[in-house]
């Protein structure tokens, strides 16, 4: 274990391309991992881009959070490729929600990543649909572990998509709205409604359903859309 004092002097002093050699090594302790990643000013070139994301998943819960907090500040349009947007993806729906949360205000923020990741996120919730749709059990109110792990990670699937949706493929999305907007658990209907805010006229029948539903956070979600004279 590292004494932290002389961790943080230690890692101030690290070159740029020592960071890189540490960050790659499989045997580093996390918590230099985690003052290195804090100490990363830069990121000079797609292949160092890959040493710094692969800490994102498959790794300790502090690393993988410190790596999806760091990646808004570091990540650049040019260093996306199929390993990273893989990672990026994956993180998602990592069981820690302080990671989600980062990657989807990252998605948010930059549109290019968002355009370059939105037909994936449909693609997984697609999939994950699929999954749940086999499930004949999964309506009923029992509770389990991988049925609390597929709502999760549908939560945060719907969130990822609410911060990239585009017109591209909108006709899609409402094949997965109009099932999910019927969904049991209420957060999913939350992210339902969030997402059906985005055309008012193209999901007007959806946004009937959730301005009528009986969760508060739902319908709060769709407030401004509801003309109450209907």
């Amino acid at each position: 274990m590292y004494n932290i004092l002389n961790l943080i002097e230690t890692t101030n002093n690290y070159s740029y391309k020592e960071i890189i050699e540490k960050l790659k090594s499989d045997s580093a302790d996390d918590f230099l991992k985690i003052f290195l990643m804090i100490n990363l000013e830069k990121i000079e070139n797609e292949t160092d881009f890959d040493i710094f994301i692969n800490n994102l998943t498959l790794q300790s819960t502090p690393v993988r959070e410190i790596c999806a907090y760091r990646l808004g500040e570091l990540f650049k349009n040019n260093f996306l490729n199929e390993f990273s947007k893989n990672k990026i993806l994956d993180a998602i729906v990592d069981i820690n929600p302080n990671v989600s949360r980062s990657i989807c205000c990252l998605i948010k923020k930059n549109s290019f990543l968002g355009e370059n990741l939105e037909k994936n996120i449909i693609l997984r919730i697609e999939d994950l649909l699929a999954g749940i749709k086999k499930d004949k059990n999964y309506l009923n109110c029992n509770k389990s572990h991988a049925k609390n792990k597929k709502f999760f990670s549908l939560y945060w699937l719907l969130e990822a998509l609410s911060c990239c949706i585009s017109r591209k493929y909108l006709a899609q999305i409402k094949e997965i709205l109009n099932f999910t907007i019927e969904f049991l658990d209420y957060t999913i209907r939350e992210k339902t409604a969030k997402i059906l805010t985005f055309d008012e006229i193209y999901f007007k029948d959806l946004l009937q359903i959730a301005k009528s539903d009986v969760n508060f956070y739902v319908k709060i979600q769709v407030y401004d859309k509801i003309n109450f004279d209907d």
